[in-house]
């Protein structure tokens, strides 16, 4: 890490040793790796939780929001994800 540093020295290049995201999934270490799986999971509980207001003034809409968008990431995100196991997301 440091000799990569050195030698990128005022190239403004941003080096870490945790991790990163990468094309919507992660690269690093386990603990980066459970952190972001952490925060997408809380995420789609504020949106499941702000498409459940709206279900009830417009369900069709909700559901249809559900089912193309939500569910959708999720599916994408299991997918890129390798080896994520339900202990990940708690």
């Amino acid at each position: 890490m440091q000799s990569a540093q050195k030698l990128f020295k005022g190239n403004k290049i941003k080096f870490t040793d945790k991790g990163e995201r990468h094309l919507g999934s992660v690269i690093g270490t386990e603990s980066f790796r459970e952190q972001y799986i952490k925060n997408k999971v809380e995420a789609w509980v504020k949106d499941l939780q702000l498409l459940s207001n709206y279900a009830q003034h417009d369900p069709q809409a909700a559901y249809s929001a559900f089912t193309k968008g939500l569910c959708s990431r999720w599916t994408y995100f299991q997918r890129i994800i390798l080896d994520m196991t339900p202990s990940d997301i708690n």
